[in-house]
């Protein structure tokens, strides 16, 4: 099934390139490839700079039909005990 292989890319390419391990938490088969959404923990570095505890993050991330992650962009934040997650503005300022 070529939706487990986006998925286990996602993971993967979080895992080892980021070294953030994810869950997948959407996938939409674009005509072009697919959109994924992976929530992952954010870095210990990042949350005392910004002063919170426990971030957890959305990124967007897009696979092309050969199966290769070619963007990946955050697109919010949350606290790891809330359940709602605000836009993230600060992305662009890493």
């Amino acid at each position: 099934m070529v939706i487990k292989k986006v998925i286990t890319t996602v993971q993967k390419f979080f895992s080892e390139v980021l070294n953030k391990p994810g869950k997948v938490i959407g996938v939409i088969k674009q005509c072009d490839g697919w959109e994924v959404k992976i929530e992952v923990p954010e870095e210990v570095e990042y949350m005392r700079k910004k002063a919170q505890d426990d971030l957890m993050a959305i990124y967007e991330v897009i696979v092309d039909n050969n199966i290769e992650v070619v963007s990946f962009d955050r697109i919010a934040l949350r606290e790891r005990d809330s359940l709602t997650y605000s836009v993230d503005d600060t992305a662009d300022e890493n």
